[in-house]
């Protein structure tokens, strides 16, 4: 009895013991991560469109109260689902929209409805027979914490006053804005998961700029998505910091530790064997003077050295290396998603989903 005690005591101790992997000491990084809530799932609108029908609708993020007495925090999308659904299994792809000067229009843009025409894409891969999603991120659009939320008034000074306040909030919480940002991509993947027309082995993720950043993030705490294209989007936080940078991006976007856990490339080999699109304008930051040539030298530069880093971490662990970049001079390689780069994005989802 005595002996069958001791083995019991020794095996608790070792399971207590256990080491995390780098994978959930990666996501433990992102900060508390909320137990999920019912969705609660409202539709709010229904148009039909030649390939299909077009639903907003909103669903529960995380209810009210907490530390600082929050609001309920729901997210609204726009649901795209193809004619003759009922009787498919169809691939399914999350598109998450930018941020910078569109924090006010959010989803309307990865759903054709407002923006620029090249960021579309959550809707012409609806038109290509996918099930698709198009949600608003954090402090944008219809989730901007201001009494009519669904304006399309632009007031950037205000939207980023907003915005590092939310993520002050959650650092103060132990949390991030980066693992909000994954944690409320992963309701997507849930409200996808509702749905007896998405093949649930084909789910796959697209986001430009801020939103090819958020995407690095949500792959890594959600393994349901099984495939992601980062368009213009993930980059390398800690050049982002250099002294040196281009950039003075807000505190509020950091993950406390990141340094120490070996930075964003981190993430990147720990998406794999799943495969990873990025790809990158060769002259982001312009080519008209010498500052701008420069700066957007270091930033391919930046690419290219985590996309080495990570193949070469998950050849020494291995593990398949699925990462592929497209550098660009399309459209004067600027920070954009032209017609020809987006082709070929949209082919390689086609053949790898």
């Amino acid at each position: 009895m005595k002996q069958t005690f001791l083995i019991v005591i020794g095996l608790m101790l070792f399971s207590c013991s256990k080491e995390k992997t780098q994978n959930e000491k990666l996501i433990d990084l992102l900060g508390v991560m909320p137990e999920k809530p019912e969705l609660q799932i409202d539709t709010l609108e229904t148009v039909k469109l030649e390939n299909g029908t077009r639903y907003k609708i909103s669903y529960l993020s995380e209810p009210a109260g907490g530390v600082f007495d929050e609001p309920e925090d729901r997210i609204k999308a726009y649901l795209f689902v193809p004619n003759g659904a009922e009787n498919k299994k169809l691939p399914a792809m999350i598109a998450i929209h930018q941020d910078g000067g569109s924090s006010h229009i959010g989803k309307l843009e990865t759903a054709g409805l407002a923006g620029q025409e090249d960021m579309h894409y959550g809707k012409e891969l609806f038109d290509r027979g996918y099930v698709v999603i198009c949600p608003d991120r954090l402090n944008h659009a219809e989730r901007r914490r201001i009494h009519e939320s669904d304006t399309l008034e632009v007031n950037a000074d205000r939207d980023m006053k907003l915005f590092e306040f939310w993520g002050a909030q959650l650092l103060l919480k132990g949390r991030s804005v980066p693992g909000k940002m994954a944690y409320d991509l992963s309701r997507a993947t849930d409200v996808l998961y509702t749905m007896d027309c998405v093949d649930k082995s084909k789910i796959g993720a697209i986001g430009h700029s801020g939103g090819g950043v958020a995407l690095l993030y949500f792959m890594a705490y959600d393994e349901r998505v099984k495939l992601g294209v980062s368009s213009c989007g993930l980059v390398e936080f800690l050049d982002y910091f250099d002294q040196n940078s281009a950039q003075r991006p807000p505190a509020a976007i950091v993950i406390p530790g990141l340094a120490e856990a070996g930075g964003d490339v981190a993430y990147l080999s720990s998406i794999s064997p799943r495969p990873m699109l990025l790809t990158r304008g060769k002259s982001e930051y312009g080519k008209w003077n010498d500052m701008q040539i420069e700066y957007s030298k270091r930033h391919v530069a930046s690419t290219e050295k985590m996309v080495a880093q990570a193949k070469t971490t998950n050849s020494e662990k291995g593990v398949e290396n699925n990462i592929e970049v497209i550098y660009f001079d399309e459209n004067n390689g600027q920070h954009s998603f032209p017609p020809k780069v987006k082709e070929e994005v949209f082919n390689w989802i086609d053949n790898k989903i």
